[in-house]
């Protein structure tokens, strides 16, 4: 607070000075001006007189110049000068006046000095919060608590960018004020400085998530996959993978991640119960979805149709999250697929069928096509987009009358 004090000190003078120095430099400026012309005048007509003098037209040359010397001292403005400055200082004063006083009523009406000092008061009671906060002394933590906190790490961040934890703490803290974007962009600063850390990883893949963006959706999938591919006994993770699958309703993705995380609890563990009784749920869930699809006829498919069987190279990693993207081009067509299949968690090798019945567009039938060639992308996050990683395999042009099995081989890592 005292350095804001001495700058507001700083250009208030600086205001001041701003107003008083053009009446000091008018006053001076006169002064000279008045000073200069008199001697002018005196020079000038002194040659005058030395000139009539050498001339013989001046009768008493010594007369004259004692005249001019006197008429010289007459007309030094003394009393003008006086009284100017008397004038200029009583100008003044009411200017320097109004600048403070007007200084300060802006000051206090629009420079917010009540919020400068809660957040002074905030920083200083920092270490208090942090107490109540993080360590659950000094009774509950308020909503008013974590917004307080929340400045404080903000301003202690500003000074030292480089804290990692900081960061990590302004994302808990904003994911407990529902502030997404607090979340999102410290939760980034944190990750750019500690991507290895598992607990960052979560808060940092939960705030992509929770935007409700595919593309910052798929972005989260993609983190969390390559963080349990170096370190796969990560239950925070794994917990955060499943939850994720759930509210996509990927019922048997959740449950399949579900079902590894049992593998790395105990038994007789709370968590291991809850962990049960999150399966069950997600496979009530699934057979009342399983149900409703039965309920509804499936749409018989129309043409001819094409039976695919897809293999990997072997030392391909297929990690239980992967997903099997198949899809057929034309040859001379459009870009975009003209019939597609996605299927989760695959076993290799697989066989599949595609047909018109899986068309992308409608009047883009894959049988009215005259070639085609079709595509195996093993993805190990559910994003349709190539990623960087991901593993293919295509095959050669195949003409829409072929009724041989196609074969696909992925073996190609992108």
């Amino acid at each position: 607070m005292t350095v804001f004090w001495l700058a507001a000190l700083v250009l208030t003078v600086l205001a001041l000075a701003a107003l008083v120095m053009p009446f000091v430099r008018q006053r001076h400026g006169r002064s000279i001006t008045q000073t200069e012309l008199n001697k002018t005048l005196y020079k000038d007509r002194l040659q005058e007189i030395e000139q009539e003098d050498q001339q013989g037209l001046a009768d008493d040359s010594q007369l004259l110049v004692s005249e001019l010397q006197h008429n010289l001292l007459d007309d030094i403005p003394e009393q003008d000068s006086k009284q100017q400055q008397a004038v200029s200082v009583w100008l003044v004063l009411p200017g320097i006046a109004a600048v403070i006083v007007l200084s300060m009523v802006l000051y206090f009406k629009l420079g917010s000095a009540d919020k400068v000092q809660d957040w002074q008061k905030v920083v200083e009671n920092m270490p208090e919060l942090s107490n109540r906060i993080l360590l659950g002394e000094g009774g509950d933590v308020s909503e008013q608590d974590l917004q307080d906190f929340a400045l404080g790490l903000r301003t202690k961040l500003y000074n030292d960018p480089s804290d990692t934890r900081g960061w990590f703490l302004l994302a808990k803290v904003g994911q407990a004020l529902n502030r997404l974007d607090i979340m999102t962009d410290a939760a980034e600063q944190a990750y750019m400085r500690d991507p290895a850390s598992a607990s960052i990883i979560a808060v940092y893949a939960q705030s992509l998530f929770y935007s409700g963006d595919a593309s910052q959706q798929a972005k989260a999938e993609r983190i969390l996959v390559l963080a349990l591919q170096q370190d796969s006994s990560q239950l925070e993770l794994w917990s955060l993978y499943a939850f994720m699958a759930l509210e996509q309703q990927q019922f048997q993705l959740a449950i399949d991640r579900w079902q590894r995380m049992l593998s790395l609890v105990d038994a007789d563990s709370e968590r291991h119960q809850m962990l049960q009784q999150s399966i069950a749920f997600a496979q009530a869930q699934l057979a009342q979805h399983a149900q409703q699809q039965e309920q509804v006829s499936e749409a018989p498919a129309t043409g001819p149709s094409y039976q695919i069987t897809v293999d990997v190279q072997e030392g391909v990693e297929v990690p239980d999250s992967s997903f099997l993207f198949v899809f057929a081009k034309a040859v001379n067509g459009p870009p975009m697929p003209l019939a597609a299949k996605k299927i989760a968690h695959p076993r290799f090798p697989l066989t599949l069928t595609l047909s018109d019945s899986d068309s992308m567009m409608e009047g883009l039938k894959l049988s009215q096509q005259g070639a085609f060639y079709i595509t195996a992308r093993l993805s190990y996050d559910n994003n349709a987009q190539t990623t960087d990683g991901d593993w293919q395999g295509e095959s050669d042009p195949i003409s829409s009358e072929q009724q041989e099995t196609i074969q696909l081989h992925i073996d190609t890592r992108l």
